[in-house]
């Protein structure tokens, strides 16, 4: 059975035959004519699979097969929005997705990293932010920056830190939140959110797990 969560700009996909994972990006995948999903969510999904399920739902079924707590909290930061779900006892208490204020800044910040060449594994968080209401507003917030002599590297960094307040308040700011999505990988996005509350990273495949926890519940062996 072949799952697949199709981000704007990135699709995760799990084999469950062999258990392989693998991720390319989006724009390869509506090009080849090979990949069908059994089953898959996410924004660029839905020609493409036999049984699509919400993005939302599929989130919060990977976050309960991969945390153990009764009680927390977990957000997902994609490139063109921001999911949040918050679990009390195991249950549901409040979901929300932001396609406003986390419009398309996932996919700014890679557009940003690539044109400045700024390699987040060595970058230093800042301590001044940029107010990113949406990706194209933050974008120019960042070339106006650059214009006027910050580096570009301290104005990327900027903008990162403007995303986490954004997502820290979308959160309701708890204490200790759940990461899923590609800023896992971001150490200076992780570095910021811990000056702000304990953000523990659950990798890119937690929407995929979802689907598969799911079809296990029906009782299908993936």
């Amino acid at each position: 059975m072949l799952l697949g969560d199709c981000g704007s700009t990135w699709t995760k996909m799990l084999d469950t035959g062999t258990g392989r994972y693998e991720i390319i990006q989006t724009r390869e995948m509506v090009r080849r004519t090979d990949i069908f999903f059994d089953i898959a969510t996410g924004h660029s999904a839905r020609k493409r699979c036999d049984l699509f399920r919400n993005e939302l739902i599929s989130l919060a079924q990977g976050a309960l097969s991969l945390v153990e707590t009764d009680d927390f909290s977990i957000i997902d930061v994609g490139g063109r929005d921001v999911k949040f779900v918050e679990f009390e006892k195991r249950k549901v208490k409040r979901l929300d997705w932001n396609l406003a204020c986390g419009s398309s800044t996932g996919a700014t910040i890679e557009l940003l990293g690539s044109y400045y060449e700024v390699d987040f594994t060595d970058l230093d968080p800042s301590e001044r932010w940029i107010n990113v209401t949406c990706g194209v507003f933050g974008m120019e917030k960042v070339l106006e920056h650059v214009s006027t002599g910050t580096g570009a590297e301290e104005a990327v960094a900027m903008f990162l830190h403007g995303m986490v307040r954004n997502v820290y308040d979308f959160a309701g700011r708890p204490p200790v939140i759940y990461l899923s999505g590609g800023f896992c990988e971001n150490n200076c996005f992780l570095k910021t959110f811990d000056s702000y509350c304990n953000v523990i990273p659950l990798g890119r495949m937690v929407p995929l797990e979802g689907l598969r926890s799911e079809e296990r519940l029906s009782g299908n062996n993936v």
